[in-house]
């Protein structure tokens, strides 16, 4: 498997990264609208709704909506409702409604079900849960599964949305691997850094393109934590760009990453990372031979 690692790549789009200006980054989470809708809810719930962003992180996957609208949706429903220190019939009683979340529903609330002790516990103690790598643990034992599952490390990711929305810093969020969902497959074919077609690394090769960011994460200094939003942000429905042609896409990428930045990113800079990440078309047919 580490054969598909390609290092040369990894370690330019490290080094183009390196250049991205740290208070970018931080601007760019501001501007996340996942962030914001986190926000939202910390602003109606207080403490008690980090335990409602991990609940929704546990259970996004398989969406029928992009993960800004569906998080901007349970915001909502948040705020409209109040909140609740019974974490399961609160969840329960969102996905019963959802729009942006129908599908495997009650396999989500089966999740929620397993979780109930340790989401109880984060209602009862949400600060213990700063230590963000002490979450990631603790979720992976409740639901028996791995510590890099992409659905633990984004609840993580929301975790440290909730905590810096509250004001609070968190601890080895360092630790914490880079959500690979389509989007990040997707990026880790086209920036040629894990040598397979998208579909190939989302449905098997998650966690070598964990381990691959997590190299570019080190190249940068940028925490994976951190840079998950430096590239998942730009690249909302960049396939479509991309199957236009690369030079469009990397256009459009660049164009998002200045106002994602609010322009501490130059359009130099962005268009040198756009080059990188989008570095080849992993939909071209390959000429016979």
């Amino acid at each position: 498997m580490s054969a598909l690692l390609n290092e040369e790549r990894i370690k330019r789009l490290g080094s183009v990264l390196a250049l991205v200006p740290r208070h970018a980054v931080d601007m760019i989470e501001l501007n996340d609208p996942q962030y914001t809708a986190v926000k939202k809810i910390l602003d109606a719930c207080g403490k008690s709704g980090v335990v409602l962003v991990v609940a929704n992180a546990l259970v996004s996957y398989r969406l029928s909506l992009q993960g800004e609208k569906y998080w901007a949706e349970f915001a909502e429903y948040v705020v409209t409702n109040g909140c609740s220190r019974d974490i399961y019939s609160f969840m329960r009683s969102f996905l019963d409604q959802s729009k942006g979340n129908k599908m495997m529903r009650e396999q989500k609330i089966s999740r929620i079900r397993k979780a109930s002790s340790l989401l109880s516990a984060i209602y009862m103690e949400p600060d213990k849960y700063r230590d963000l790598w002490l979450l990631v643990e603790s979720i992976s034992r409740s639901l028996s599964a791995k510590p890099i599952e992409k659905t633990i490390v984004f609840a993580a990711k929301m975790a440290y949305y909730a905590f810096r929305a509250l004001g609070i810093e968190v601890k080895n969020a360092d630790k914490i691997s880079l959500p690979v969902d389509r989007r990040v497959a997707l990026l880790s074919s086209t920036s040629g850094i894990v040598e397979a077609p998208p579909d190939t690394i989302f449905q098997r090769l998650r966690d070598l393109a964990a381990k691959a960011w997590g190299k570019v994460s080190l190249i940068s200094g940028i925490p994976s934590i951190n840079l998950d939003a430096l590239i998942w942000l730009p690249a909302r429905g960049i396939e479509r760009y991309i199957r236009i042609g690369l030079e469009t896409a990397r256009d459009e990428y660049s164009k998002r990453l200045v106002d994602y930045s609010k322009g501490l990113i130059s359009w130099q800079l962005a268009r040198e990372i756009a080059k990188e990440i989008l570095y080849r078309d992993p939909f071209a047919k390959k000429p016979r031979t």
